[in-house]
C-alpha cells in the first residue's frame, strides 16, 4: 500500500537512460525524474556534460527534428543518434549551454530559452486578471500611457477625435526592470556636518581657493552655514 505521504512529484515519469556510452561514458545507466530539480555532479572529466547534453539533450533534439519535413531538415544540423542501448521517457529539452549571459541585466534563462515568454501568457490566462495583459508580468515592458488627437475618416469627411491609450507593463519604475539602482551617495560627497569653508566637499579638485570657490560665492552660497543647515533651495 503506497504511503499517503509520497510527494506528489514522486509519482511523475523518468527519462531511463540505458547503456550510455558517448564520450567517455561507461555503460552509465540512470534514471531521471521528470518535474524535479535534478542536479548532475562529478570531478572534470566524469562524463556530465556527455549525459546531459551529449545524450539525453542531444537525442530529444534529434527526435525533434525528425518532426520537420524532409524539405526543412535540409537546412538544419544533422545529428545522429548518441552511443545508448536505450533512452525512454524522453519529451522535448531546452538546452543551455555554458556560455557566459549577454551583458544587459536584464537577460536570464527566462529570456534566453524565450520560456519567460510562455510563462506570462500561462499566468495571464490561469490566472485571474487584475493588472492587465501578458506584458504586464514582463519585468522588462515599461508601462505606457498617451493621449492626443488623431483624424478619423467617416465616409468622406475626416473628423478629428481625442483618444487616450495606456499598457500596463510589469517594469518596476525605481530599478527599470534591472533589480539594481546607480545613485549618488550624498554622505560620501560632503560632510553635512561642515561648510564650504571647513572643506565640506569631499570630491577631489574641489576646492574653496580655487575657482569652484569663486563660483560658489558668486552664486551666493553661504559659504560659513554647515551643510545640514542648508534650506532645500540651497542643496
Amino acid at each position: 500500500m503506497q504511503s499517503h505521504l509520497t510527494h506528489p512529484a514522486d509519482h511523475s515519469d523518468t527519462i531511463r537512460v540505458v547503456g550510455a556510452r558517448q564520450n567517455n561514458l561507461n555503460n552509465v545507466t540512470v534514471e531521471i525524474p521528470k518535474r524535479r530539480l535534478t542536479v548532475c555532479t562529478g570531478v572534470s572529466g566524469s562524463g556530465k556534460s556527455s549525459l546531459i547534453f551529449g545524450t539525453i539533450a542531444a537525442e530529444s533534439q534529434r527526435l525533434v527534428n525528425e518532426t520537420y519535413s524532409t524539405f526543412i531538415q535540409g537546412f538544419m544540423p544533422q545529428t545522429t543518434r548518441p552511443n545508448v542501448d536505450q533512452l525512454a521517457g524522453l519529451t522535448t529539452a531546452i538546452a543551455i549551454d555554458q556560455e557566459s549571459l549577454p551583458a544587459n541585466p536584464r537577460s536570464t534563462v527566462g529570456t534566453v530559452t524565450d520560456a519567460l515568454a510562455l510563462l506570462r501568457i500561462l499566468y495571464s490566462r490561469v490566472g485571474t486578471p487584475h493588472i492587465g495583459g501578458p506584458q504586464a508580468f514582463a519585468f522588462n515592458v515599461a508601462s505606457v500611457q498617451a493621449s492626443g488627437r488623431i483624424t478619423v475618416t467617416k465616409g468622406d469627411k475626416p473628423t478629428s477625435v481625442h483618444r487616450e491609450f495606456s499598457m500596463t507593463g510589469g517594469m518596476c519604475p525605481t530599478c527599470q526592470g534591472r533589480g539594481e539602482v546607480t545613485d549618488f551617495v550624498l554622505s560620501e560627497l560632503y560632510d553635512a556636518k561642515k561648510s564650504l569653508e571647513d572643506g565640506a566637499l569631499n570630491v577631489p579638485g574641489y576646492s574653496m581657493e580655487g575657482w569652484y570657490g569663486r563660483l560658489f560665492r558668486a552664486a551666493g552660497l553661504p559659504m560659513a552655514k554647515r551643510i545640514a543647515d542648508y534650506s532645500a533651495e540651497e542643496l
